[in-house]
């Protein structure tokens, strides 16, 4: 039988050997023969067409549009050779061998009986493998050619089906011969209304409005009894979830589901959920009913995955060929779990003494799940991402100046924060408030005060001007400039820090002297030289560093200062001198003696922006 369809113009052509055809569009819940994808008028299940006797028949659905035959809405039709069938926007034609013609018989009146179509069978498998028996979803197009088939698979027919699993089809009793009876069941539609009759003139009478009609509802169409139990089964599963807690570990989670999924598939007595590590490019088993009992096979997993469809597996009464452990399992059912083409594992159900097959519509139920189950997996990896990336930027970020801080919270959601490490010629501030003596006298509450107070103030300082902080503590705070992000106005931008932190602190020293609160004084240094800077650390614990003899350099400078002095060395000079107002000085070190240096007395109003 030869299928010919067009959409929008463009015409193809599928040639079938089965007895019974699903034409729709594929989807997560339906998997049929003919895929209409590209019509969005067709509904997933639309029509199915059949064979009996000789004869083809086609059945709508209930779907949203209709099946037109021959210019008819029909519930169920024969077709002919000529038949014109319309699904959506789309049309096809079949061309078979129809039937010789029988004697006419004179109508019965009895009420019409639409023949039961029934599956052509297929040749019987071999006795000693295992083979898919149902292949619920086709691969797309788009995917690469499956994979040389595990031992015990066989391959499938060439031009009967899509790439994938065979079919096993059961044969089916022969049909009961139907009664005579119309070739067409069209859906009904209003009599024509007859032509008036002339009537003598009627007598005149007032005019009377009449109501306007009130428009009927539309009864909404009755599920089918398969359909009823499949929402049955779907909203019991999604209670489940209603039971997790913030704390509850991603395996426990699993392990409710599969629960609860094993009470919903009938004759389902075992089953196992595995993931898929990205990493190692293993299929690992993350919970299982009864634990470590069910034995899985990762090359089945990894093949449902790659064909992005599911199937069921059924075992003959001879399985000598069979792998020993798999020997118990006489059927199962494989879905891939996938979420935006991302493979995330895949499910695995079964009975190891049930003998009867699982039927299709409890695969479409596993395939429910596994989607199900796919987004809560990409939910709980996301949700722990974020966590992870605001732990992190939580730890780094206070280092940082907010308009880096943003660049870095746009790094770590990208995942693109690396470790790793540089050389650079870098400023470095180094600044001291001393007089922390005083705070031993004062209550808790006075002391957290006074160090809010000045604190705020230097570290406004650093930020204001595009500094990372690098210490602060205490009595000590250690700056650079120019890192993570490069600066060329690094220098200028040190030292007016610098000169900004003992500003601030003269001002909340004028003002702790109005009020005869204790004060605190502050002395800076500032050196340019080799800085090894950069984030150190793993991805779960990652630290910005700056180390070398430039940083050690500006904390020579800073014990040199006196209270309420800045003091650069000659390099920075160097490279700051058209924007200060500096003396030059000399500093003794007991380690390094004397050494040269600038006192910065103010700046020339050269500001870096």
């Amino acid at each position: 039988m030869r299928v010919i369809y067009s959409y929008q113009g463009k015409e193809e052509v599928r040639t079938f050997e089965r007895g019974e055809i699903l034409i729709g569009r594929l989807s997560p819940l339906s998997a049929p023969d003919l895929d209409f994808g590209a019509d969005p008028t067709v509904s997933r299940k639309h029509c199915r067409i059949k064979v009996s006797n000789g004869e083809v028949w086609i059945e709508d659905l209930r779907s949203t549009n209709g099946t037109v035959v021959d210019g008819e809405y029909i519930e169920s039709a024969q077709l002919t050779p000529d038949s014109v069938v319309r699904t959506g926007e789309s049309s096809l034609r079949i061309e078979f061998t129809p039937p010789p013609a029988a004697p006419a018989a004179r109508p019965t009146p009895s009420k019409p009986v639409q023949p039961k179509p029934v599956s052509v069978p297929a040749p019987a498998p071999d006795g000693n493998m295992m083979i898919p028996s149902v292949n619920t979803m086709a691969p797309k197009a788009s995917s690469p050619a499956p994979s040389p088939a595990p031992m015990g698979i066989l391959p499938p027919k060439s031009g009967v089906l899509p790439p994938g699993p065979p079919l096993v089809a059961k044969p089916a009793p022969a049909p009961a011969p139907a009664p005579e009876a119309p070739k067409v069941s069209v859906v009904a539609r209003p009599a024509p209304i007859p032509e008036p009759v002339a009537a003598p003139a009627p007598v005149p009478v007032p005019a009377v409005a009449a109501p306007a009609p009130v428009p009927k509802p539309i009864a909404a169409a009755a599920d089918t009894a398969a359909e009823s139990d499949f929402k049955r089964r779907l909203a019991s599963l999604y209670q489940v979830p209603l039971t997790f807690t913030p704390e509850m570990r991603l395996q426990d989670m699993l392990q409710a589901i599969l629960e609860r999924v094993l009470t919903l598939v009938p004759g389902a007595r075992r089953g196992a959920l595995m993931l898929h590590n990205p990493d190692t490019g293993r299929v690992q088993v993350s919970a299982s009913i009864p634990q470590g009992e069910v034995v899985v096979s990762e090359s089945l997993a990894r093949r449902v995955m790659d064909e992005a469809h599911g199937f069921i597996l059924q075992r003959s009464n001879e399985s000598a060929a069979l792998d020993a452990r798999l020997v118990t399992v006489e059927t199962g059912m494989y879905a891939p779990m996938l979420l935006k083409e991302k493979p995330l594992g895949a499910i695995y159900l079964d009975d190891p003494q049930r003998s009867e097959s699982f039927s299709e519509d409890d695969m479409q139920f596993l395939l429910a799940v596994a989607h199900y189950v796919g987004v809560i997996i990409f939910n709980q990896e996301l949700q722990s991402g974020l966590q992870h990336n605001a732990t992190l930027l939580g730890r780094i970020s206070v280092k940082f100046p907010p308009r880096v801080q943003e660049r870095l919270l746009e790094t770590v959601r990208q995942e693109r924060l690396q470790a790793g490490l540089q050389k650079s010629e870098l400023p470095v501030l180094c600044a001291d408030l001393r007089g922390f003596a005083t705070v031993a006298g004062l209550a808790p509450a006075e002391a957290a005060a006074m160090f809010a107070d000045y604190h705020g103030a230097v570290l406004d300082a650093v930020f204001r001007y595009d500094g990372t902080l690098l210490k602060s503590g205490g009595e000590e705070l250690v700056a650079v400039f120019g890192s993570p992000e490069a600066d060329l106005q690094h220098s200028e931008k040190a030292v007016c820090a610098a000169v900004a932190m003992e500003a601030a602190v003269k001002e909340i020293n004028a003002r702790r002297t109005a009020q005869s609160d204790p004060m605190w004084q502050l002395a800076a240094g500032v050196h340019i030289g080799e800085v090894i800077h950069g984030f150190v650390g793993s991805a779960g614990r990652m630290e910005f560093v700056a180390l070398g003899a430039g940083v050690t350099r500006a904390g020579h400078y800073c014990k040199g200062a006196h209270d309420g002095e800045v003091l650069i060395g000659p390099e920075v000079y160097q490279k700051v001198f058209k924007i200060i107002e500096a003396d030059r000085a000399t500093v003794s070190h007991k380690e390094f003696g004397e050494f040269h240096c600038y006192r910065v007395k103010s700046l020339k109003g050269g500001k870096p922006a």
